[in-house]
């Protein structure tokens, strides 16, 4: 494992507008992509009474796009594409950050 050495130095806010932060040591952080097609809410009667070849309606519209998720979190909304017979997602709208 290589060490580095790193020079902190004090920061202001004025100092911080214009400087670009190194990030290059993120590069290969790996993070979890979920595309959610639909949900809904079912009772128990319901659930053991699924079976191969059953329907389960879900909460969303044919054409609507969905849901996004970053490590958890809703970030970007996007629509479905097929490509050499596997399912990727095109980003149609990145949502702004939640404020907590």
């Amino acid at each position: 494992m290589e060490e580095k050495e790193w020079e902190l130095k004090e920061l202001n806010g004025a100092d911080t507008q214009d400087e670009e932060l190194p990030l290059d040591f993120l590069h290969d952080v790996e993070l979890e992509f979920e595309a959610v097609l639909g949900t809904t809410k079912c009772t128990v009667g319901d659930l053991l009474r699924l079976a191969p070849g059953a329907i389960v309606e879900l909460d969303r519209s044919t054409g609507e796009a969905l849901d996004l998720y970053l490590n958890g979190r809703k970030f970007a909304k996007c629509e479905v594409l097929v490509m050499d017979e596997k399912f990727g997602v095109r980003i149609t709208e990145i949502l702004p950050p939640e404020e907590e």
